[in-house]
């Protein structure tokens, strides 16, 4: 059966989605930096929250789904003991190197990769699958056809979103709070959410062109349980307890008893939490202007709603352990009651010796009728088995209280801590210096800025789009005659439908004479590899600490491309045991959407055609076309480090990535002649990113 999967970020959402028939409660919200003023869950209350779900039967998987420093990865590791030895069932991870971490540290823990892996087709499920996960949520941007395609073949047990609010953006691939707004954002769980404000796109600054409606897959739960799915994620635990409770309880219910939500329950899902709306667009692959719309504030439904709701799952209990009772009663000996769970508990308490009435005493099933008087307990009984003697009384009482004790002992023994096997903490990879100082590496974003002019200042690597360079773009040659290698970009984002394009894609640069590609997922490099390229790792990749960068190096990327997210101390003090790449200039891609937000806002495909995004602090941000009918948008500002080389000349990089996108041909040569140390170029709107602060926990 198809497991539901509640979010919570209190303890009073765990007692609403245990309450309302969850099997799993993902428990996070803050919980990446233990000691945090801003937390919603301290140690205490996260320990009483595991427990809570232990002795009801339910897993309480805890996200640790963050991205991590070298600092915040210790951290994070040991809110992860913290957790395992609680008796958390599972940890919702998504940092590659805290992944690798816990494969040593907790080798019996479940792993389940949340939606930031983005695992949107079968070589990256695979990819999850070697690096030690048990289950991985697959990217909520896949339609019904494509999910299926990779939960039947699937090395492990996938997930899908089924319920709730999502991101416009790829998930994993969004910098915006961040970048855009100098806060922690999605990477740290603190993201503001600024896609849900007014932004202009070809109009006045009334449009809402990134907020987008709530998944709603309540009408596709036996689609997916037939596809292979293996549990049924909610998202949501930034939002209210009372949430948690109605959403829970309809989708619990769709599935255990095929009844689903009416008319009435789907106006509230949508009034009475202040959704944009719900849609089923990425399912069927319909995705479009539908799907989006400004974000209402809550309709005002009356009090006695939520109230009820409340009163609900704080004061009822929903009987879900199974529990089976044994009693015997024997002339002269003390009377045996016992009691078993399905988890294997067990309880015994020895009663006085019952009375021997020379007639007709306490029966069988009498006996049995109080044992199953669980009510008001998190257990069920299955089964009672008696061996009682005749003619002997025993008070009803006495079976009560002995019931009661039995109950009691097997919430205590769920309680109890859990013995953890726990390994030795992996050790700071070596550095591996590089040869000589760093390779100068340009990107360029169409055929235009491909001049003899760029190639004459002698970038040591060249990187342009696959799709420019498939399409035979003549400039290349400028660079190749300089010895400059060229390296193809992997488009963002496949899907499972899109991989064999990939094949075709790969076949053509290899008959080009290009040898390496630049990716930026985990589910490009095994068909890379098969087809003889070197690939180097992309941003997206999101590499954040040495044991991520270590990990990258030895699953075959050649080079690997630190996370913009952190500061340049932070990217310094890593251990490069791998060749690292920085962008030391340029806009930094802060969301990659599989929406064309271009044809959204003109009506039309009109992707040839400039254009640019603005917010209500005067930030315009480009956006540009991406392969499958995607955008691609860019940040508001350019980083530029020319002016401050010790940020990055004595950080032990590999290269040094100079990223166009908007510039002229012009522009881009004055900006390498710069990093070259030729002239005094400064470019309008410079700034340092998250260099000089950092975007992550430190």
């Amino acid at each position: 059966m198809l497991q539901i999967l509640a979010p919570a970020g209190s303890m009073e959402a765990v007692i609403a989605a245990v309450q309302s028939g969850a099997d799993t409660v993902y428990i996070g919200e803050g919980l990446t930096v233990p000691g945090r003023s801003d937390q919603t869950m301290d140690r205490d209350t996260l320990a009483r929250s595991i427990r809570y779900c232990r002795v009801r039967g339910c897993v309480a998987a805890v996200a640790v789904d963050g991205l991590y420093t070298d600092e915040s990865l210790s951290r994070a590791l040991e809110l992860a003991l913290f957790a395992a030895r609680e008796g958390a069932g599972a940890l919702v991870v998504r940092d590659m190197g805290l992944i690798s971490a816990l494969r040593q540290v907790l080798p019996d823990m479940p792993l389940w990769g949340g939606a930031r892996l983005a695992v949107s087709n079968l070589d990256s499920a695979a990819a999850a699958a070697a690096m030690g996960l048990s289950m991985v949520t697959l990217a909520p941007e896949l339609s019904g056809e494509q999910i299926a395609a990779i939960a039947k073949a699937s090395p492990i047990p996938v997930a899908v979103c089924v319920h709730g609010p999502v991101c416009v953006a790829q998930a994993g691939r969004c910098y915006i709070g961040s970048m855009a707004h100098e806060h922690k954002g999605d990477s740290c769980l603190r993201c503001a959410m600024p896609c849900r404000g007014r932004f202009s796109l070809g109009g006045r600054m009334d449009e809402h062109p990134l907020s987008m409606a709530d998944v709603f897959l309540v009408d596709r739960l036996e689609e997916l349980e037939a596809a292979g799915v293996a549990c049924a994620l909610i998202e949501g635990r930034g939002r209210r307890p009372e949430y948690v409770a109605y959403v829970t309880r309809l989708y619990a219910r769709t599935v255990r008893e095929k009844l689903p939500p009416s008319p009435e329950e789907r106006t509230y899902l949508q009034n009475a939490f202040g959704a944009v709306g719900l849609s089923d667009g990425y399912y069927t692959g319909e995705a479009g202007p539908a799907m989006f719309a400004p974000a209402p504030a809550a309709d005002k439904v009356p009090q006695k709603f939520f109230t009820e709701l409340r009163r609900g799952y704080m004061n009822g209990e929903l009987r879900r352990v199974p529990v089976k009772f044994y009693a015997v009663l024997e002339q002269g000996k003390p009377a045996l009651f016992a009691a078993e769970d399905a988890l294997g508990h067990r309880a015994v308490h020895k009663g006085f010796e019952p009375i021997d009435l020379g007639r007709q005493g306490i029966s069988d099933g009498r006996v049995r009728e109080i044992l199953q008087r669980t009510g008001g307990t998190p257990f069920h009984c299955t089964e009672v088995n008696c061996a009682i003697a005749p003619g002997l009384d025993y008070p009803d009482e006495a079976v009560e209280e002995a019931r009661r004790e039995l109950l009691g002992q097997i919430s205590d023994k769920s309680r109890e801590p859990v013995a953890v096997r726990v390994g030795e903490r992996p050790l700071r990879p070596e550095d591996q210096p590089p040869p000589g100082p760093p390779k100068l590496i340009v990107q360029v974003s169409g055929e235009s800025q491909l001049t003899p002019e760029l190639a004459a200042t002698g970038p040591d690597l060249l990187y342009v789009p696959a799709e420019v360079l498939a399409a035979g773009a003549q400039g290349v040659e400028h660079f190749r005659s300089r010895g400059t290698q060229i390296a193809a970009v992997l488009p963002p984002v496949l899907s499972q439908a899109e991989m064999p394009v990939l094949t075709e894609l790969l076949a053509t640069l290899q008959a080009m004479g290009v040898r390496q590609v630049v990716a930026g997922s985990m589910g490009l490099l095994p068909a890379a590899r098969r087809a003889g390229m070197a690939v180097h790792g992309d941003l997206a990749l999101n590499v954040a600490n040495s044991l991520t960068l270590d990990r990258l190096g030895r699953a075959g990327f050649v080079s690997v491309t630190a996370s913009c997210e952190m500061s340049a101390k932070q990217i310094a003090a890593m251990a490069k045991s791998a060749p690292t790449e920085m962008v030391v200039y340029g806009r930094v891609p802060v969301m990659v959407t599989d929406h064309c937000l271009i044809r959204n806002s003109a009506g039309r495909c009109s992707c040839a055609t400039p254009a640019s995004m603005g917010d209500a602090f005067g930030g315009v941000y480009p956006v540009a076309k991406e392969f499958g009918c995607r955008n691609t948008v860019y940040d508001s500002r350019k980083i530029f480090l020319a002016d401050r080389p010790e940020q990055y000349t004595a950080s032990g990089l590999w290269g040094l990535r100079l990223l166009f996108t908007t510039e002229s041909p012009r522009e881009c040569v004055q900006v390498t002649e710069r990093y070259k140390q030729q002239n005094d170029y400064v470019p309008i709107n410079a700034s340092r990113g998250a260099y000089a602060k950092g975007a992550l926990w430190s």
